[in-house]
């Protein structure tokens, strides 16, 4: 399962990536839904309720919000204004002790996801003066401080504690920050002379908020510190400080066990204390991940530990296991091996049989979803022989192989962290298992960032993208959304065997009750007839964005958000094509807006999805028009099939946009109906020339058939640009006239349209790249005179005489002498 969630994290990437590019120069802004920016309160005891304000934008019409687990409830909805609102939020006196998500519905749709803190112990609220060591607020201790860190604001807090007593802190700050603006939070614990004795300013397990543990070593009074960690602040940044003598493991082992089955495993603290308890196991659990509380007497952790739900047995670590070739103890697959890297340059080694041919999934869960330190290293060893495999990180902190076995025999998983470092608490689980058969639902962003919510207006239709994500195995499935909504339905969500994504529209009645509710997309794939299988929705919703939009903090839900709002006042059409489109080729859509009286404001339109290979740029419906057409083109690649396609209408109703889609319509890609073929063509300046190109007709066409030449070099023409193409015409004519003024040179720009006329509309299609040289006339040659007669050779210049060298003038002169 594990590895179908990276594909399902891979295929949410990918998509973000395809819409950035789709979309075009359609705007969607980031106000696009109601925000819920900031919160008064951000948690609550369990067993209590507290009034919280919202703010942020177009929420004053809020009628409830949505809570994504069970336990808490809002009662009390008012209006402050159009931005902000009151609400009273109880937790039930079962709450678990967690950050549960919320988002505000309004009538006009869907707010951004929050997280709400539910704690066990009496809230405290942060007093000032409390910012210097000598004015620390005095708090008892199991309590929960509600405060805030203005800038450079360092906020103190006193606890008494008897010698030998277990202090646990932990913080919630950054998890309840908002997209780019987070609290990076910073704990400190000191005894009274201002000796520090622990500190946190990052925690894995609490996704880099604060957790320090400690152990009084004499009894008096200890002070917390709690700051911004580069002494930043501000009115948003908000924390709630669990301080205690409660349970807070941070690592379990065994990290994991069979559904329904009780696990007894072994918890491990900061500091490195083991105490045993059991928990209950689910008996099913779609993503294989459950969510266990450690509880001593009345005591209970502030957030939960994460184990894994798998059918598989459990092997624990038994030392020593550090040469595989030693280990006499051999595992069939499946097999979940759970160890500790206890200490520095620690490798783990674990052997299972297996046999030749046989796929394996071999997986390591730490740091997702156990939030352990381990930082895993993935080694495969045939024993009595050498490596085979290896992977480090594979989309995520964790490792993972997908491993086919070369040979029968005993082979050896080894485990290590990546810069070698180990502790009491570095535990890990590896699963080996053969690979299995996985499906499962995935649903894409319309706005970048913006988790995906379905507000569908009163006698309206909203549409989204949702992906069926397969697993080692293929075939025609399909994708439902059950327990939609009072009077809500939605289109057959068949996904065809060879497509991943579909789209998938949701209507409302008329009389439909303005309601929201959290719904699956619920996946199924049948096999063979004794085999169905069944996935889930898993869904990202990113909470806080760092440098250059990393995904800082989230989570994972596997419900989404419906939401029955007000009706829009428009309604939106797209008049069926009656020809298809064709490779290389262009269609124009008809888009009808069927306005309330009234209303006369613009309409923003746009695909939702672009079949493969089709282009389009979005459009505007001015707000005195209720006709616009939208352009199509196809390039030499467009994927041949009819494909169901589909418009969003956004407008401004007052209080925020509204989006409706449109019902489908159907379009056909076609092959390309004409083959042009081009020559060369060679030409003068002033002077006309035929540009030959050879036509051929892929297949019949029903209809008046023409053929225009485009793109002719500047200043020259045709005077019959457009011509008609008989059945059995195999080449057409066309006469360029070319002005002296016109500039030589090679010309590559001049294309062909081909158009197929009827009643049914216009098949158009263009092809191109034909070359028109354009040379500078030669001039004629020169008239030749006549060759004068030839002179007289002159005399031959008389002999010159050598030159001497200085040795012959001597002798010479001695001669003469």
């Amino acid at each position: 399962m594990e590895c179908l969630r990276r594909c399902l994290r891979r295929d949410v990437v990918a998509t973000v990536v395809m819409h950035a590019v789709v979309i075009g120069s359609f705007s969607l802004t980031s106000a696009s839904q109601p925000e819920a920016n900031n919160l008064s309160a951000i948690g609550v005891q369990r067993g209590n309720s507290v009034e919280v304000q919202i703010s942020g934008a177009r929420v004053g019409d809020a009628r409830e919000l949505l809570f994504y687990s069970p336990g808490l409830s809002a009662s009390n909805i008012t209006k402050v204004d159009a931005n902000n609102i009151k609400a009273t939020i109880t937790a039930a006196p079962d709450a678990k002790t967690d950050l549960h998500g919320f988002r505000v519905i309004t009538e006009s749709g869907t707010s951004n996801m929050r997280l709400f803190g539910v704690s066990a112990l009496p809230s405290v609220a942060e007093t000032e003066p409390n910012s210097e060591f000598a004015q620390a607020q005095a708090i008892p201790k199991n309590s929960t401080i509600e405060g805030v860190v203005l800038n450079e604001d360092v906020d103190y807090f006193a606890v008494e504690l008897e010698a030998g007593e277990r202090l646990n802190v932990e913080l919630e700050g950054l998890r309840h920050s908002y997209m780019n603006d987070f609290f990076d939070p910073y704990v400190a614990v000191y005894d009274a002379n201002r000796f520090e004795i622990t500190a946190n300013d990052d925690s894995v397990f609490l996704q880099q908020d604060c957790l320090c543990s400690m152990v009084a070593p004499a009894k008096g009074r200890y002070i917390i510190e709690v700051r911004e960690s580069s002494f930043g602040g501000n009115e948003r940044a908000r924390y709630r400080l669990h301080v205690g003598d409660f349970p807070r493991p941070v690592a379990i082992l065994p990290a994991g066990g069979p559904p329904g089955q009780p696990l007894t495993a072994t918890c491990i603290d900061l500091l490195g204390n083991q105490w045993t308890e059991t928990f209950e196991m689910p008996a099913e659990s779609p993503t294989k991940i459950h969510s266990v509380w450690s509880t001593q007497g009345d005591k209970v952790a502030p957030s939960p530990n994460r184990v894994r739900v798998r059918a598989m047995p459990n092997v624990l670590e038994t030392e020593p296991n550090s040469d595989y070739n030693a280990i006499p103890t051999s595992h069939p697959v499946p097999v979940a091996f759970n160890g500790i890297l206890e200490t520095e340059s620690d490798r783990d080694y674990w052997v299972f049989e297996a046999k030749k041919d046989q796929q394996l999934d071999i997986q390591v869960f730490a740091r997702l979803p156990l939030r352990s330190q381990v930082d895993s290293v993935l080694q495969i060893f045939k024993v009595g022989g050498g490596g085979l495999a290896g992977n480090d990180d594979n989309g995520n902190p964790d490792s993972y192989l997908s491993f086919k076995v070369p040979e029968d025999g005993k082979y050896a998983v080894c485990v290590s962290d990546h810069l070698g470092r180990g502790g009491k608490h570095f535990v890990y689980r590896v699963e080996v298992s053969v690979a299995e058969a996985e499906i499962g639902t995935t649903v894409n962003e319309l706005e970048r960032y913006v988790s995906q919510t379905v507000n569908v207006p009163k006698g309206a239709r909203m549409a989204i993208e949702t992906n069926m994500v397969r697993k080692n195995v293929g075939g025609e499935a399909r994708i439902q959304a059950p327990d939609l909504p009072e009077k809500t339905n939605h289109t057959d969500g068949l996904v065809a065997a060879d497509q991943g994504t579909i789209q998938l529209i949701f209507r409302a009645d008329a009389d439909a009750p303005s309601t929201s509710k959290l719904v699956d997309l619920k996946g199924t794939l049948t096999v063979n007839p004794e085999l169905t299988l069944v996935g889930h929705l898993n869904q990202r919703t990113q909470l806080i964005r760092g440098q250059n939009n990393v995904d800082v903090w989230g989570r994972y839900d596997d419900r989404l958000a419906v939401t029955v709002v007000e009706a829009a006042p428009f309604d939106i059409e797209i008049v069926q094509p009656q020809v298809p489109i064709v490779r290389d080729g262009s269609l124009v859509l008809t888009i009808n807006a069927k306005r309330n009286p009234g209303f006369d404001k613009p309409i923003n339109v746009r695909l939702l999805t672009a079949p493969p290979g089709i282009g389009y740029s979005a459009i505007t419906i001015p707000g005195d028009q209720s006709t616009i057409q939208m352009n199509l083109t196809a390039n030499g690649g467009a994927a041949i099939r009819t494909w169901p396609i589909l418009v969003l209408a956004t407008t401004d109703i007052g209080n925020g946009p509204i989006t409706i889609a449109s019902e489908f319509v159907q379009l056909e890609v076609a092959d390309s109906l004409f083959n042009f073929k081009f020559t060369k063509t060679m030409a003068e300046q002033g002077k006309p020339v035929d540009v030959l190109v050879g036509v051929e007709m892929k297949r019949p066409a029903e209809g008046t058939i023409e053929v225009e030449i485009l793109g002719l070099p500047p200043g020259t023409a045709s005077p019959t640009p457009k011509l008609s193409l008989a059945p059995d015409a195999k080449q057409l004519v066309f006469p360029v006239n070319i002005p002296a003024e016109t500039r030589a040179g090679n010309y590559k720009t001049i294309v062909c349209r081909g158009t197929v006329t009827s009643d049914k509309g216009i098949i158009t299609q263009v092809n191109g790249n034909a070359e028109v040289q354009i040379d500078v006339p030669v001039a004629p040659p020169a008239a030749v005179a006549a060759a004068p007669a030839p002179m007289p050779a002159p005399a031959p210049d008389a002999p010159k005489e050598k030159p001497l060298t200085r040795l012959e003038q001597l002798r010479k002169e001695k001669g003469k002498q």
